[in-house]
């Protein structure tokens, strides 16, 4: 029987290219504000935000830039080595401490640095999960 032709980006592309997407993005914010992301947002939204939305944003940011780095190289190999079940576990993670940021966070008064933090967990859970799964089981079983 044969496999029907599939069109347009499969979900490994898709999920390669937002990752990649939001490395760069945050690549770009750490080098435009040169190490003080704190400092260039308050300077940048400062008329439309409190004044302290963005405290403590430069002792996280490092560490979430870091935390999404391993995890963009582990998403680049694993979708190279076209493993799905390593993507899905690598996205468990992300979506978890997302969902958490937006029902947890107040949006009148957003608290950056808690929602930034909550990421770096998400973030680095799902790296070390995805990790250590990959690790333990080295070849994908039947689909």
């Amino acid at each position: 029987m044969r496999r029907p032709t599939r069109f347009g980006p499969g979900r490994h592309t898709l999920v390669v290219v937002a990752s990649v997407f939001l490395w760069l993005g945050l690549s770009g914010l750490i080098l435009a504000s040169r190490v003080d992301p704190e400092a260039f947002l308050r300077e940048t939204f400062g008329r439309s935000s409190r004044a302290d939305a963005f405290e403590f944003l430069n002792g996280i940011s490092a560490l979430f830039w870091i935390a999404h780095t391993s995890l963009v190289l582990i998403v680049i190999a694993a979708a190279r080595s076209r493993r799905s079940d390593v993507l899905k576990v690598l996205s468990i993670g992300p979506v978890i401490a997302l969902m958490i940021g937006l029902l947890a966070q107040d949006w009148s008064d957003p608290n950056w640095f808690e929602a930034v933090a909550i990421g770096t967990i998400g973030w680095l859970v799902s790296t070390v999960v995805g990790a250590t799964y990959w690790v333990l089981r080295p070849t994908a079983g039947p689909a």
